[in-house]
């Protein structure tokens, strides 16, 4: 799938990160990253896309330098996020938040990208039962470009 402001390489290296972030087939939440990535990915994008271009900036290089950073400083590995198998991908994304300011400030980011896109989702909300305070009328048409 092709985004209008991510690359294919950061696309998919966002979403190992997310697919270790937000694993399925938990016993309370069978859905995970990978099961709607095609539906939060153009989410990101979007949000992405509406940010400055210094912001977008940083987003774009920070996805680079954490491909292959992550792996080497989390399970000693010289290998990209986009190669590492699921349950890797765990372990390499929650061993993250414990490397220090730079590790965790990263995954920070990438959280605040993923969650709110995931979670936005009707059928990520449908699997964990959540029922909206302020639902959105039913004649909402949402976003205009």
């Amino acid at each position: 799938m092709t985004y209008k402001t991510l690359s294919r390489r950061q696309a998919a290296i966002l979403a190992a990160m997310a697919r270790g972030l937000i694993p399925s087939g938990g016993p309370y939440f069978f859905l995970g990253a990978g099961d709607l990535e095609s539906q939060w990915l153009p989410r990101v994008d979007y949000a992405v896309r509406r940010m400055p271009p210094m912001t977008r900036l940083g987003i774009k290089i920070m996805l680079r330098l954490m491909d292959y950073a992550l792996p080497l400083l989390t399970i000693k590995r010289l290998v990209s996020l986009t190669r590492l198998d699921n349950d890797r991908l765990v372990t390499v994304m929650g061993r993250a938040e414990s490397l220090g300011a730079l590790g965790a400030a990263g995954v920070v980011v990438v959280k605040v990208l993923i969650f709110p896109a995931f979670y936005g989702l009707k059928e990520a909300q449908e699997a964990i039962g959540y029922s909206p305070r302020f639902p959105t009328p039913p004649y909402f048409e949402g976003l205009k470009e």
